[in-house]
């Protein structure tokens, strides 16, 4: 299976509303909600987020919304310093297609999918609002 190429152009413009502590040093960011890009009722991505927080339970996090520009999509996601591959793990456990991680202040997309793509988006700080 590939990435629909309009997904993975959303993919490539993400920007991101922290709850509270905006992570320092290297982090990834995933979320359960909208498997597979398939818009789900909120309520259904809520009990996936929890499921994912669960998941989550054992390390520090930090809740963050990620969405576009103006927010009009967005979706509840998880910052963690979690190992790359523990979130491509559950990236693919709850059917994500890609996962964000940030390594030396430089925001990387990453697929979930056997491919592996990654793409570096270049710093990410400029993309907290």
């Amino acid at each position: 299976m590939m990435i629909d190429a309009h997904f993975w152009k959303a993919y490539c413009d993400p920007y991101f509303k922290f709850e509270n502590t905006i992570p320092t040093g290297d982090f990834v960011i995933v979320t359960a909600n909208n498997p597979e890009s398939q818009r789900l009722p909120d309520q259904e991505n809520l009990i996936r987020n929890r499921c994912l927080q669960c998941d989550l339970a054992l390390h520090n996090f930090a809740i963050v919304v990620v969405g576009n520009v103006d927010f009009s999509w967005c979706e509840e996601s998880f910052a963690s310093p979690i190992p790359i591959n523990l979130a491509i793990e559950l990236g693919q456990k709850y059917q994500q297609n890609a996962i964000y991680f940030v390594q030396d202040d430089q925001l990387y997309l990453l697929s979930c999918l056997p491919d592996r793509t990654k793409i570096n988006l270049g710093e990410w700080r400029h993309r907290i609002k």
